[in-house]
């Protein structure tokens, strides 16, 4: 065989052999790696017992804890719920209490008041002006006046205004009425009533249409002075001109409350060359 051939034929054959040769040398000389012994298997064994003991423990102490604490806010809520319904019992309880006292105090101030001539002059006096002023409810005869928009207002001259209120009110005045109200709201000498936006205000509080006016006085003059007096007159011909709806009905027996809220003003002179 020739030298090429040789080379060709076996020299990688044999290169492979060495290596494979020294690969298996080389494993037979490593030891194989020991297997835990029953010891050590018994010792592993007893460390994860002790683990899922320990979890298991703490599940069960979390599980209680949550328990307790829910069982303690439902207990907290219902003392909650029980304190306001007795301290609700006792707020109104005092109320009642104080309602008491204030009725027994005006029986004692009256009767007090009546036991001698001067102070019965006082007490016709004290009723007429609480009358006039407004701040007690009164009932009486009189006529009811209601108003409203025009049918199918289309613009402000086809609907009531605060003006129109006030000529009204004015008229009735006029007319002869003791007491008044608008839509339950009383009016007093004090009393407002103005145009906030597209409602009308009483006493600061807006009232809806329709517009009803209830004055207390003699059922039989007012409708006749109302006629007659200037503002009334300016009432029954926006009623021609435009369309405001309109109607009076003498009442027997009407019940207007006290003002709300009643305030009274003062004024006081300057003293001379204060300025």
């Amino acid at each position: 065989m020739g030298l090429l051939d040789l080379v060709t034929s076996q020299s990688l054959d044999q290169d492979y052999v060495a290596v494979a040769e020294r690969r298996r040398q080389a494993a037979d000389s490593e030891e194989a790696p020991a297997e835990p012994s029953a010891a050590e298997r018994r010792g592993i064994g007893t460390v994860g017992l002790v683990v899922v003991a320990v979890f298991g423990a703490l599940m069960v102490t979390a599980g209680l804890e949550t328990s307790r604490l829910a069982d303690d806010r439902a207990s907290g809520r219902d003392e909650l719920i029980n304190q306001i319904a007795e301290r609700r019992e006792v707020v109104e309880a005092r109320r009642e209490r104080v309602e008491t006292l204030r009725q027994e105090n005006e029986e004692l101030e009256t009767s007090l008041i009546e036991e001698t001539a001067a102070g019965r002059a006082l007490s016709t006096r004290v009723a007429r002006l609480s009358l006039a002023t407004g701040l007690v409810p009164v009932r009486g005869p009189g006529v009811k006046v209601v108003v409203d928009d025009a049918e199918g207002a289309g613009s402000d001259l086809e609907r009531v205004m605060d003006v129109d209120l006030q000529k009204l009110a004015n008229a009735l005045w006029a007319a002869g009425a003791e007491a008044m109200a608008i839509n339950g709201k009383r009016v007093t000498a004090t009393t407002a009533i103005r145009q906030a936006g597209a409602a009308i205000t009483v006493n600061y509080q807006a009232i809806r249409r329709p517009y009803v006016v209830e004055a207390i006085g003699d059922p039989d003059t007012i409708p006749a002075r109302f006629v007659d007096n200037r503002h009334g007159a300016d009432w029954f011909d926006l009623q021609r001109a435009v369309g405001l709806r309109f109607t009076m009905n003498r009442e027997e027996n009407l019940t207007l409350p006290g003002a709300e809220d009643f305030r009274l003003r003062y004024a006081t002179s300057e003293p001379v060359g204060a300025r």
